[in-house]
């Protein structure tokens, strides 16, 4: 998608958000203001006019209409809302300037959160649009992965799990740090194209858009020198921290001394969000199970209808630091699906402890198409209200496979599971268990609210789109 095209849509929300202001507080989109001193009188579409181009140019500044920026995160979200609230302010003082008569505080108001609500869920869209294009193959950037060690082979793996992030890695380029051998995925890794010393030669040889340079795998010296050699080559260049365990919202540069530094904030585990979690998740939750009700009604007569039987399923997993609670779902397999496991066991298509099947003969039609959306999983919204559960968290185990777990693999337990979480979002049945792990992981280190606010939303295009699912 164009930038251009995108700004047009931005443009075209906004104004249409001043005009849903305005018919909510006047209702008519068409009102006017008695302006003396510039014109008998200048209509409320106007001043959204105005509103609009301010609002667009603080996005420009805030760097939302760079491409390499176009993908969902709390930045881009708070950029928007940063964007509005400065489009307003820049907005109310030209008023002012211009002896304006007072305006509308009820119309402004509402403006900024219509404006909120709908930039940001066109964002939604046209970044889940974008993701399932990149997936197929369009709108992809050649990429080039400079250094051959772990931090390098993280990268492309994390790439090549992740085709809606539309980077295409045609190679790696060798440096002298050593060379690491990812058995587990050795068959997505990308060749090695040349070394560190040949960079625009290469770039220009493989037409590449984006070089990643792992940090770690080059010193200080060289890291400076291909960032000088790269200015004038026409390509994006991304360098690598090498911290994957840190959320991004956590690190911010500052300089000393005309030395720049990362300072990585420290996560908040303060009882008042905790208990701020807590409520949130009473609150959807009930509110989910009021308003689902009819379509749990509807699901309930498909299944009986396909299988007569239980119309939940309930299940023994394993909770924060190992408590067993029951997992509610609708049934989405025949009545014997559990003792018909064994003799599926030689077609697990899934690594460590856990069981997948593309194909499982006991899932049912209208179980699959459940699954396929998640529609499942909704009956934990009871687990969640009572207090089993929470909706954002580490996916809970069966109790067989928390058995085989090491100490690493224990870390994902110490947070309350959830019936999403940062696994779902970045790719679900697609990824392998270790990247499972490292994602809850991750996860419980950088928690926050807000970091469970951007999961949710971002769930919504991963189920809508059935990304990873089997």
């Amino acid at each position: 998608m164009g930038i251009g095209m995108l700004v047009a849509l931005d443009a075209i929300v906004l104004l249409g958000a001043t005009w849903l202001a305005a018919f909510v507080r006047f209702q008519t989109s068409v009102v006017e203001l008695d302006v003396e001193s510039l014109s008998p009188s200048i209509p409320y579409q106007l001043l959204g006019v105005l509103f609009v181009i301010v609002s667009l140019a603080v996005f420009a500044f805030e760097r939302l209409y760079d491409i390499d920026r176009l993908e969902w995160g709390r930045g881009t979200s708070a950029s928007i809302l940063k964007g509005l609230c400065i489009g307003l302010v820049s907005f109310v003082l030209l008023a002012f300037a211009a002896k304006a008569p007072g305006i509308s505080r009820a119309w402004m108001l509402l403006t900024v959160i219509f404006a909120a609500v709908l930039t940001v869920s066109l964002r939604l869209l046209v970044i889940g649009v974008l993701a399932q294009l990149r997936a197929r193959g369009y709108f992809t950037r050649r990429t080039l992965i400079v250094g051959t060690n772990a931090e390098a082979c993280g990268i492309a793996r994390v790439f090549a799990l992740r085709p809606e992030l539309g980077l295409d890695t045609v190679g790696f380029l060798r440096t002298s740090a050593d060379l690491c051998v990812d058995d587990e995925h050795l068959g997505m890794m990308p060749p090695i194209v040349g070394n560190a010393r040949q960079l625009v030669a290469k770039a220009h040889e493989y037409d590449v858009d984006t070089v990643v340079l792992a940090s770690s795998a080059v010193d200080r010296e060289v890291l400076a020198r291909m960032i000088g050699e790269l200015q004038h080559a026409g390509v994006s260049l991304q360098v690598s921290a090498g911290l994957f365990e840190i959320h991004s919202s956590r690190l911010s540069v500052s300089e000393m001394a005309g030395i720049p530094f990362m300072t990585v904030r420290g996560v908040s585990l303060a009882r008042c969000n905790l208990v701020l979690k807590r409520a949130c998740d009473l609150v959807l939750s009930s509110l989910g199970i009021l308003v689902g009700l009819p379509v749990w009604l509807l699901l309930s007569a498909l299944i009986y209808v396909e299988s007569p039987g239980p119309i939940f399923y309930r299940q023994v997993r394993v909770g924060q630091n190992g408590r067993t609670f029951g997992m509610y779902k609708f049934r989405s397999m025949g009545v014997d699906a559990d003792a018909r496991l064994q003799e599926l066991r030689e077609h697990n298509e899934a690594t460590g402890p856990l069981f997948k099947m593309k194909s499982d003969p006991r899932v049912t039609r209208v179980g699959k198409w459940m699954r396929r959306y998640s529609i499942d999983e909704f009956p934990q919204l009871m687990n969640v209200f009572v207090g089993d559960m929470s909706l954002v968290g580490p996916r809970p185990p069966l109790p067989h496979e928390a058995e085989e777990y090491s100490e690493a693999h224990w870390r994902r337990m110490a947070a309350a599971p959830g019936m999403t979480g940062l696994w779902q979002v970045s790719g679900r049945s697609a990824l392998s268990f270790e990247d499972m792990v490292r994602l809850d992981v991750f996860y419980i280190e950088n928690w926050s609210v807000g970091f469970d606010l951007e999961i949710l939303v971002r769930t919504v295009p991963a189920v809508f789109w059935a990304r990873g699912a089997y």
